[in-house]
């Protein structure tokens, strides 16, 4: 069973994904929690040399806490892949039953795990198993894009609320999409399939989809 450390690590990691830092509001929503409950949390995180931050100020991994992050990404990511490829589960009980397993502690099973697999490259989600990392230079949060651009949806946040928003929309990894302008007045990107379909997504886990800039 993951640790209250090892949950933050977690959400802090992927709240802060692409941009290195994160807030106590988004860390407190990812996690179902209250701002309270981070703040003091967060604290602790900081004596030990985990995160770096100042009072009001923004959330970030320390080096520390990146290496300790990384190595139970690696852990998740290729559990997703387990259940995804040898049970066939649904993608919101991959995502939560692989945090559940991800708890071991043993290198050895990590190796022969990932042999068995056959060195896994993606996880269903598009996220990188064999070396996570905060930053991946090819990418952007969808939220952070320009009007009438294209784009490759490439990889989406493995949290039960966002899976269950790709699904309902039928958004596919690794195709392309166009965004044709973000409406203010309902707080929504308006995306364009090939086919002319229209899709609007919620701005806030426009967050959580990242996309690759196409021509």
């Amino acid at each position: 069973m993951h640790s209250i450390t090892d949950n933050y690590l977690r959400a802090i990691f992927e709240s802060s994904y692409l941009t290195g830092k994160t807030s106590n509001k988004r860390l407190a929503s990812l996690l179902g929690v209250s701002p309270a409950t981070t703040t003091e949390y967060v604290k602790k995180l900081r004596q030990q040399g985990l995160v770096t931050n100042r009072k009001y100020s923004a959330i970030s991994l320390s080096d520390a806490g990146q290496q300790a992050a990384t190595g139970l990404m690696k852990k998740f990511h290729l559990c997703q892949v387990w259940l995804d490829q040898e049970l066939n589960l649904p993608l919101v009980e991959v995502a939560q039953q692989a945090w559940c397993l991800a708890s071991f502690d043993s290198n050895l099973l990590f190796r022969q795990l990932n042999e068995y697999l056959g060195f896994p490259e993606v996880t269903p989600f598009g996220s990188q198993v064999q070396g996570p990392c905060l930053y991946n230079e090819g990418l952007s949060p969808l939220y952070d894009l320009e009007d009438e651009t294209n784009f490759i949806f490439r990889e989406y946040l493995s949290d039960k609320k966002v899976i269950r928003y790709v699904e309902h929309l039928g958004l596919q990894l690794d195709q392309e999409y166009f965004l044709e302008n973000t409406d203010a007045d309902f707080d929504v990107l308006v995306l364009a399939t090939k086919t002319d379909k229209k899709i609007m997504v919620n701005h806030e886990i426009a967050r959580y989809l990242y996309v690759e800039l196409s021509n």
